[in-house]
Formats: structure tokens, sequence, C-alpha cells
């Protein structure tokens, strides 16, 4: 059996070209090819790092984690069980230079299930891939079958000093994993090399919960409520304060939605992905910049790192969740809120404390954000409380209070896209359209404080489902940009067999009296009192309306409430 020249993939001897990548092959040579056989062990890499490694050991006493990895020098005979199937390897390998693979690479090919590794985890299925490689569901056959994530390391079509580091980084993983002990961070149970196939793995607990990232993909408008998001915060800021007080502080560096998980079992927050997670000094230059656009703070691209770093991407994590704008689509920009909108223009259900929590976390210099990850995390679990007694506010940072009166701003729509936006907008926070200057200043007005109506979509399980009567006049319907209609209460998020007419009814108020009224609809107003007496209204008929008040548009419930 020899390897290919350029992937490292097993051919067969007399083969002109290599089955997996199709570079022809050189002619037959009678040396004999050399095997991958690292002589440091991952134990002497940990006493380098100053870390204690556990000593893990196999029912037959076989030591696999912080022993050394297979030698070829001496290899013990081992008794394989008859329903395991092993294949022999023809040639001997020979010893390469200390701490290096010899130049051979694995090829990338995915494992099959029902693959053995290490005579004791078969594989399942494949989950995923990290930045080191491919990610399986796999069954510890000497545990009952437990479900385990084995994560393996497979860097193909590299050259060798971009396969050596891989190698050096993947160990620098698995011995950062060793030494970590928080309920956030997934258990390591075995790390090993299997010399056959000149791969790296490491076995960790298995997390069935799913990504941050693909539970924003599937939240309606993709956006988490407040609430959720913020106990999942408070928990990362945790576990980012634990890394960040180990005696040699650690520093996660990519921190994202894809690279954080939810526990199926305990519903925990879990962090995966140490693959570019290091140990660093306080306040450490020359790092080398790694992470995402959009989540990595701008020190991290000039070289610098610290805790604040890992802050800046917590901000920008939450902040993706709570408004639906990933920050990769514009990662240079999205966080300098004096062009760009800030969250409460993208989502005005984010209450007013939370949009300064992510500005803060965010802040473009570390000294102005949380001094440290434990802050963040106090903050965050101050909120979460203030969120379940509703003693949060909303839209105050859009007012001026003056003598005791109250100025607010008004809420209008772009003529562009719809989007609700603020009167003082000069550009939409949604599309980024110039709005017309005769719409500037229309909020500067101070208005005396008078009773606000509000009418709250019955029957449905999404959070924001109301919408405040803020104009005299707030008409109720389907918006349709073609047509440059957009109502004030749109109810086409609401309205999936489009029942509701694009301009189906209005509600106006005269001084203190609402009024409501059918705008000549194919299916019709009607009005259910306090009293459940039913008025079917006809079109240009206005009705008063009184708080406690139901209608229906359509098929859609609305409850009239006046505060």
């Amino acid at each position: 059996m020899t390897f290919c020249h350029q992937c490292g993939a097993s051919i067969a001897p007399g083969d002109t070209f290599c089955g997996s990548c199709g570079i022809a092959q050189p002619k037959a040579s009678t040396e004999e090819s050399s095997q991958i056989v690292p002589e440091n062990s991952s134990k002497e890499l940990a006493e380098e790092a100053g870390i204690e490694i556990p000593h893990f050991s196999d029912p037959a006493g076989d030591t696999l984690i912080g022993s050394s990895l297979p030698s070829a020098e001496v290899v013990p005979p081992i008794e394989v069980p008859s329903e395991i199937a092993i294949k022999p390897v023809a040639d001997v390998p020979k010893k390469t230079r200390a701490g290096t693979t010899g130049n051979r690479q694995p090829s990338a090919k995915t494992l099959d299930p029902g693959t053995v590794l290490n005579l004791r985890y078969e594989v399942v299925r494949k989950i995923g891939g990290g930045g080191m490689g491919a990610v399986y569901l796999a069954k510890d056959r000497n545990l009952g079958d437990a479900p385990r994530a084995v994560k393996e390391m497979v860097q193909s079509n590299l050259d060798e000093s971009q396969h050596e580091k891989a190698i050096s980084d993947f160990k620098r993983e698995s011995l950062l994993l060793t030494s970590l002990e928080h309920p956030s961070i997934p258990t390591i149970y075995d790390y090993f090399y299997e010399q056959a196939a000149s791969r790296f793995y490491l076995v960790m607990k298995y997390i069935s919960g799913g990504d941050f990232a693909s539970r924003v993909r599937s939240a309606p408008g993709g956006k988490l409520d407040e609430k959720t998001v913020t106990a999942w915060g408070l928990q990362v800021a945790d576990v980012l304060d634990y890394l960040h007080n180990r005696p040699k502080p650690i520093i996660y560096r990519d921190l994202k939605p894809a690279n954080l998980m939810i526990d199926g079992n305990s519903g925990r927050v879990m962090l995966i992905d140490f693959g570019i997670a290091r140990w660093v000094a306080p306040q450490e230059k020359g790092v080398t910049a790694v992470g995402t656009m959009g989540y990595a703070p701008p020190e991290l691209f000039s070289g610098k790192v610290e805790p604040r770093s890992d802050i800046y991407s917590l901000g920008a994590t939450m902040f993706h969740m709570l408004t639906g704008s990933d920050p990769q689509d514009n990662p240079l920009l999205i966080f300098d809120f004096s062009k760009n909108p800030t969250p409460r223009r993208i989502n005005p259900a984010i209450s007013n404390e939370m949009e300064r929590l992510i500005m803060r976390a965010v802040e473009y210099k570390p000294e102005d954000r949380f001094r440290s990850a434990g802050e963040m995390r106090n903050v965050l679990s101050q909120h979460l409380e203030r969120l379940r007694n509703n003693e949060v506010t909303f839209g105050v940072s859009y007012s001026q209070n003056l003598g005791g009166e109250t100025s607010a701003v008004e809420m209008v729509f772009c003529g562009f896209c719809g989007g609700r936006i603020a009167a003082d907008d000069v550009f939409c926070a949604h599309c980024g359209q110039r709005q017309p200057q005769s719409m500037i200043g229309s909020s500067a007005q101070l208005r005396t404080v008078r009773a606000t109506a509000k009418l709250v979509v019955a029957g449905t399980t999404e959070l924001d489902a109301s919408f405040l009567l803020q104009k005299d006049i707030n008409h109720i319907g389907r918006s349709d940009p073609q047509s440059n209609i957009f109502p004030e209460v749109d109810l086409s998020r609401f309205d999936r067999e489009s029942k509701v007419s694009r301009r189906h009814a209005r509600i106006w108020r005269e001084g203190d009296v609402f009024l409501v009224e059918d705008l000549g609809s194919v299916n019709g107003t009607v009005v259910f009192g306090r009293d459940s007496n039913k008025v079917e209204l006809a079109p240009r008929q206005p009705r008063r309306l009184e708080s406690g008040d139901k209608l229906r548009l359509g098929e859609t419930t609305l409850h009239f409430l006046v505060g």
C-alpha cells in the first residue's frame, strides 16, 4: 500500500492516478512509505502548558488520555473481538521526526456509519464540521452505547507547514478542554490518534439541542424574544467569566451564534469549538487575527486581544438574535450607531435597558465596554429579573422630558420599503433610503400626555403582536409595496390566507373618543362589544370604540385597549 504524494490518500501499488484527488502518481519506488508517528505525547504538551491532565483508561487497561501516542517501535498484541473487522496494514511504519507527521496528510473522506474508532466508538452519522474537521455522532460500546460527539481532525490539500499547524491547533484544543470544568463547556471523554488513517480524534459530550444560528433562522422574523436572549446571554457571560479568570486566562476569540448550542437534556447553553481559543497574557499583542467578521472586535484585527474582546462578540451575538440583523452583512459599520440604526430602531420591541446594554458591549474601545464578563453577567441577571417583573421601559430613548410634559417621537413608515421608522430619521433604518425632507422635524412639537390606544392580535403565539395607535388616523390592512400601501396596522404576517384587504378599515380619534369604520373591504369588519353585542359595520359608517371591544377583520381578531 502506498500513498498519494498530493493528498495523502491510500492507493494501490501500480495505480497511475490517485482515486481521491486525481493527481498523476510517480512511478513506484522500492522505498517504504513513511507513516505518521508523533513521538511527543499529549502529557508532555500539557506539562509545557502547566496543565494537569486527567488519566483515563479503558477496561482493558490501555491508556487513552494523558499517555503517549502510538509508537511504531513496540506494538503489543491486542485481542480483537470477532465481530470487529480490522484491515491489516501492509507497510511497517518508519519513525519520523518528533512532533511532525512526516509530511503525510489524511484524506478528507467522510467516515462511513458503522466504522469503529479506537475499538470503542461506533460512528452513527456525520452531524457537522468545525474549524478543525468533521464531527460525528458515535456510540460508546464500552458504556452501553452512550451517545458521544467525536471530532475528527482532517485537513487535506494543505502544505506541510499548514498541516503541522492544524495538528498543533487540534492538540491545543484537546489539552485546553481537558483542563476545564464548567457546566457550559462540553465534557471531554477521550483523545486519541488513529495511526492507520493518520487522524486525531477528540471524544466529548454529545449535545442534541441545536445551535443558536439555527434557532435564529427558524424564529419568526429571524428574531428571538428579549427574555430568552437575556437568559442565554447571562449563561454565556458566566462561562466567559470562568475562562477569563483561569490562572492562565483563556480568550475564546470566536464567539458567534454557530458556536453556541442548547443542551437538549438540561436546556443549558453550551460553548463549543475551542479550535482558536488560546491562553493569552493580559493585553497581549501580536496575536494572529482570527475570528468571524462582524462578531470579532476591532482590536483583534490589529493583533491585540484581551477578555473584553469576548464581551464585544457576545454583544454582537445578542444584537443578531434580538434584531435579526446579521453583523456579517455589514461587519465594519454595523455598530457605528452614528451612521447605522440602533437596536430599537430595527426592533422597537427591544427595551431601552437592553438597547443600552448591547450598545455598551459593542463599543469600539475596550475600555468603554463592560469591565469584565462577570460585570456583564450581573447586569444581565438584574435585567432578567426586571423583565420578569415588567419593570422595563420602551420608547423613552426617543422622548424628551420638558417640564413634566412628554415629547414623543412620531413613528411613520418608509416610503420605499414600508419599515416603521421615527419621523426624525433622515435614512430608513431598514433599507437605508434617504427620506423626504418634509418628514424631518415633524416630531419636534410637544404633545401633552393623553390616553393612548393599541390593538392586540388574538390567537397568536408571537410576542410582538400589538400595534400602538400613535397617529390621529390609523389605517388597518395589508402592506403592498408595489402600490405604495403601508398601513399603520399591518396585519400581513397574521393573515396567512389574505382575508384582510389592503385598505380594510381605519381607526381615528376625535378628542378622547376613538372611532372605527370599514373602508369597503371584501370580507367586512365586525365589532364585538364588551356586552357581547355583535355589529357588522356597513362601509364608511363610523362606530365608537370602547376599551375592551373586539374587532374581526376577515379571520383576524384584534383586541382594542385604551391605557
